[in-house]
């Protein structure tokens, strides 16, 4: 809780601790006043994100298991689980069908049936996804094994088309959006399509980079006219979009600001 303070900006996937410094990230988040979703790659690595940002009121850590990772991390499954008992904030976690990872792909989506059963028992989780070339099989299994009075999904840097897109929202999904996104005519038309009162900001740092350099929390900033241009309505009208969703994104983790 960010006790009064207005949030200047909001990155909803981050990987804070894969930065050579993460508290000094963690500092630059609470100067800059960046409410940070920190996700993880791995469930061994939430304990020590948590310790980070134990003293911050911007930074918040999410528990994940990233689906590239599951062919070696498969046996932290039960240690995730156990973890989403203690966050109501979950991530990176999801599908990865890219033909290097093809050999984990049962594994990928036992994971991810048991993050949502598990995030859907709980109730009030919110949670980053990954999905690339897998938005499909990723849409279809939030359907499935959740409802969206339990469960926020918000699919992350999303990829797919129109129709995907549409059922995702139907389901209850937001979708963050990242400036590397806006580098494509592809990228750009899927921000464009996408549903004003769904969309949320990110970076994915440090894995982008803006104007040359990795991308840091503070980068959201710049999306705000990138947006508005691209959407072709003012920047008031992008900026207060984008304040109300990630209000009630929170706020559904129980989070408020």
């Amino acid at each position: 809780m960010t006790d009064g303070v207005k949030p200047q900006g909001h990155d909803f996937h981050c990987h804070i601790d894969l930065y050579p410094n993460p508290a000094a990230m963690i500092a630059l988040c609470e100067n800059n006043k960046i409410i940070t979703l920190a996700v993880t790659t791995t469930p061994r690595a939430w304990t020590q994100n948590k310790k980070w940002a134990s003293t911050s009121t911007f930074v918040y850590p999410a528990c994940g298991l990233h689906p590239e990772l599951v062919g070696e991390q498969y046996h932290e499954i039960e240690l995730l689980e156990r973890h989403l008992t203690d966050s109501t904030l979950i991530g990176e976690v999801g599908l990865d069908g890219s033909p290097r990872y093809q050999s984990s792909w049962e594994n990928q989506k036992d994971v991810f049936a048991r993050v949502l059963q598990g995030a859907q028992k709980l109730g009030g989780r919110v949670i980053s996804i990954h999905s690339r070339r897998a938005v499909k099989e990723v849409v279809e299994m939030i359907e499935t094994l959740t409802t969206p009075d339990r469960v926020l999904c918000i699919l992350h840097w999303f990829s797919g088309p129109k129709s995907v897109a549409t059922k995702a929202a139907s389901a209850g999904c937001y979708f963050s959006v990242n400036s590397q996104m806006l580098c494509s005519k592809q990228g750009s038309e899927i921000i464009r399509n996408l549903p004003v009162d769904r969309l949320l900001t990110e970076t994915d740092g440090p894995f982008t980079k803006d104007a040359g350099h990795k991308s840091v929390p503070s980068d959201v900033l710049k999306l705000t006219d990138r947006l508005a241009d691209l959407r072709q309505v003012s920047n008031r009208a992008i900026e207060d979009a984008l304040n109300n969703n990630a209000r009630r994104v929170f706020a559904f983790a129980g989070i408020s600001f």
